[in-house]
């Protein structure tokens, strides 16, 4: 009963004495990091010589650390750099990377498939030793990272990669092909047209071109023609001024083939 009496007596000392508030101080739970990673497209679909440029925003100061994971599995860091080591960032604040006026670029190669940027902020700057165990896991596939927990976050961004379409353009001395006839195919060079027709009449076919050439100024100034009925082919040369163009037409199997080549 004494005890009891004694404990009671205590508590009620306790309360009876004044706080002070130097002792304790109310603050609320810091929250957790979050970190936002976006790209310059969305689609995210870029080909092969395309810049990227990379956006990053967190809630809490941090640096933060980029890789990129290629479609074939090789990551490397490609931020902090040998060009830039400013990756601090702060809270609320949007990061381009590269920045405008920077001294690099992020300059897509191949291989061709699905990539990703993959970004790590930490509330204190990593070692070589720690990228290098995060880029090894990631390679990996996952994993943990000897991090405290609340002291960083990732995020990852995919993007597609694919080979450049080249644009077909004209050529220079580019003729409509022969109306009526079935063109199997076309390729066009920098000083070579040809286009393929699934057969037809050698005299009938140059005449086309023959006459489309002369009604833009050229002059033609040789012909020769070789082979019998079923194996017949010509071939002339044109000039306009110090342009040349030569033109072919012959069979070749089942197909008739124009060939038209220009220069000086």
């Amino acid at each position: 009963m004494k005890r009891l009496v004694a404990l009671g007596s205590l508590v009620s000392l306790a309360f009876a004495a004044p706080l002070s508030p130097q002792g304790i101080l109310v603050s609320p739970v810091p929250p957790g990091l979050e970190l936002r990673l976006w790209l310059d497209r969305d689609p995210a679909t870029y080909s092969f010589g395309d810049r990227i440029r990379i956006y990053a925003q967190a809630n809490r100061d941090v640096y933060i650390y980029l890789f990129n994971l290629g479609a074939d599995g090789q990551v490397g860091l490609i931020l902090p750099n040998a060009f830039s080591s400013e990756n601090y960032l702060r809270a609320g604040e949007t990061r381009t990377f590269p920045e405008p006026g920077a001294r690099y670029e992020f300059t897509l190669g191949g291989p061709a498939g699905v990539a990703q940027v993959f970004a790590v902020a930490s509330r204190r700057p990593l070692s070589p030793a720690q990228l290098a165990e995060i880029g090894r896991l990631r390679a990996a596939g996952g994993g943990s990272v000897l991090l405290p927990e609340r002291d960083w976050v990732s995020s990852a961004v995919r993007y597609q990669v694919q080979p450049p379409v080249a644009a077909l353009k004209p050529p220079l001395f580019f003729i409509p092909p022969l109306p009526g006839y079935a063109v199997l195919w076309e390729d066009r060079k920098e000083t070579e047209y040809r286009v393929a027709y699934r057969g037809g009449d050698v005299e009938q076919v140059f005449s086309h071109y023959h006459r489309d050439l002369l009604s833009k100024g050229w002059v033609k100034v040789s012909f020769r023609s070789k082979g019998d009925k079923k194996s017949l082919a010509y071939r002339a040369e044109y000039r306009r001024g110090e342009d040349r163009l030569e033109v072919s037409v012959g069979p070749r199997g089942g197909e008739l083939v124009v060939r038209l080549e220009w220069g000086r």
